[in-house]
């Protein structure tokens, strides 16, 4: 693997691990404190999902505003979409949906290339 390759799986790694913390972290926290606070908490906690999947969107669509992007650049945010809309429509849940879109998104990228 190439250092460039190297550097976008470090990469990809330690967002993975933040994000794990971000949802984590408020969670255990949240279990040790009082009742108030573990409301506020869950609360806080269940927009991540949907904040997680409207950042996926709009960096998936940031590469659309230049003209040489080229209509298949489209494609795989037009597809992840789909996926996500989809696996949410059958099982419910924001984890395994957004995971699935993620991971269609890059394979869609790279058969693209």
């Amino acid at each position: 693997m190439s250092e460039a390759g190297w550097i976008q799986l470090l990469t990809v790694l330690a967002c993975g691990l933040g994000t794990f913390l971000l949802r984590s972290l408020p969670f255990w926290w949240g279990l040790r404190q009082s009742t108030e606070r573990s409301n506020l908490i869950r609360r806080w906690s269940s927009a991540i999902g949907p904040a997680a999947i409207a950042a996926l969107l709009v960096a998936s669509l940031f590469p659309l505003l230049w003209p040489a992007a080229g209509p298949t650049r489209a494609l795989p945010t037009a597809v992840a979409i789909a996926a996500v809309i989809l696996l949410q429509r059958l099982r419910g849940g924001l984890a395994a949906s957004t995971l699935l879109g993620t991971g269609v998104y890059a394979l869609m990228l790279w058969v693209i290339g």
